[in-house]
């Protein structure tokens, strides 16, 4: 019996050692080498009087208020149902203050997360006016900006491309 109890604590503190720190390890220094930018958050920085500032996250989308700024989804989550009726309002309401015709569903759908940090590129081009006549830019540079935040790949017909809100916002930023 003492013989059983002895090999069954050697046997836990092996597979603790070898599971709990010589995996971990490996997979953090995995990640830090390889995947840095990832493995530390996708943080977007800037230069602000002489200080380097972390301005947000790619990974994480951030709310930005003012006609001058790209709109991300709406941040309150959602786990209705897409036939709900409680969702059908929320949609509706979000249709009559935006008072505009063809809104691209994202700009009118809450995520399940509620932190997306990246909407269509529909749902950036229909914001690019308003943008533009806030900021008294050419539309068409508003457009270029966009473009360059377009992430994603398409395929013929099937598209995976987004735009990221936080890359539009800080270059709108950067350009005035």
């Amino acid at each position: 019996m003492k013989k059983i109890m002895i090999a069954s604590l050697k046997s836990i503190l092996v597979f603790t050692l070898l599971c709990g720190v010589v995996y971990t390890v490996a997979v953090t220094l995995v990640g830090q080498v390889v995947f840095s930018a990832q493995a530390n958050g996708s943080l977007v920085k800037k230069q602000e009087a002489g200080k380097t500032v972390v301005i947000g996250s790619k990974l994480i989308g951030q709310s930005f208020v003012g006609d001058g700024y790209l709109h991300g989804r709406p941040s309150e989550v959602s786990q209705l149902s897409p036939v709900s009726k409680e969702q059908k309002e929320r949609v509706e309401k979000r249709v009559e203050k935006i008072a505009a015709t063809d809104i691209p569903v994202d700009l009118v759908t809450a995520s399940a997360s509620g932190v997306d940090p990246e909407i269509s590129v529909e749902g950036a081009l229909f914001q690019s006016e308003r943008i533009a006549a806030a900021r008294n830019m050419k539309k068409e540079d508003v457009h270029a900006i966009i473009k360059q935040n377009i992430i994603g790949m398409k395929i013929g017909g099937i598209t995976s491309q987004r735009v990221n809100v936080l890359g539009v916002n800080h270059m709108l930023d950067e350009s005035e």
